[in-house]
């Protein structure tokens, strides 16, 4: 008889005797009041009385006594087929993920599609912050006393100016784009030939809106004054480089 046959013989021989065992003992517990088991349970522990009494083994006791069965001694013990073979890069895997992901909203799909209008109108309040800034750094300029913190105020202060000035034009523009939308959709309602400007015409239709607005706010004079010197300096430095 080889030496594999006897271990088996031996190994079914424990179990029988470990079942007969635990059938004597759970015989004797039906005889004793449940203080009595519960007292058992303290003096054995947890882990001695589930092996003992229920026969419930842990999953260290059957991974020590798999990995010592082997056919023959002078063998590597065998490995079980059960257990998971980890993937190439695995571990590169789970360091990437731990990681903290940063993702740009502008090229990531999940952001879903970009709608200008739609981040315009969303971000209208920001307009309100400027401002507020703005008038913010009209007080610190008064205390200011030193000329290179007053000139970065001021160029601050114009920036902040410049873009709320650039955001008002692009809702200007979008409501004159509207409008001119509904006006061709209203002369097809009647059956009337429709008129499309040309960029030419919108621009000078542009113009003249801005021309009325600084006049009705009192800044015409002072924008006339202002493309003025911006010509004369770029009629200088033509001159300069003829």
């Amino acid at each position: 008889m080889s030496s594999s046959s006897e271990s088996e013989m031996a190994s079914e021989h424990e179990e029988s005797a470990d079942e007969e065992t635990q059938a004597e003992i759970r015989q004797d517990l039906k005889t004793m009041s449940f203080e009595e088991i519960m007292k058992l349970k303290e003096e054995l522990g947890a882990k001695v009385y589930k092996e003992a009494v229920l026969g419930v083994k842990s999953a260290k006791t059957k991974k020590s006594k798999t990995d010592l069965k082997r056919l023959n001694k002078n063998r590597p013990r065998e490995m079980s087929a059960k257990k998971q073979v980890p993937f190439l890069g695995a571990e590169l895997r789970i360091e990437r993920k731990n990681q903290s992901q940063q993702r740009d909203p502008r090229f990531d799909e999940k952001s879903g599609d970009y709608n200008i209008e739609t981040f315009k109108k969303n971000y209208r309040f920001v307009t309100k912050i400027r401002n507020r800034e703005v008038n913010h750094l009209k007080k610190k300029l008064d205390e200011v006393e030193d000329n290179n913190e007053k000139q970065e105020i001021k160029h601050t202060m114009q920036r902040l100016i410049n873009k709320n000035v650039e955001e008002k034009k692009w809702h200007q523009k979008q409501y004159t784009l509207k409008k001119e939308r509904a006006e061709i959709q209203m002369a097809h309602n009647e059956g009337k030939q429709p008129q499309y400007l040309t960029k030419k015409e919108r621009r000078a239709k542009e113009l003249v809106h801005q021309f009325e607005q600084l006049k009705r706010d009192g800044k015409l004079n002072k924008h006339l004054e202002k493309r003025r010197k911006k010509n004369a300096a770029k009629d200088r430095k033509r001159i300069a480089i003829e």
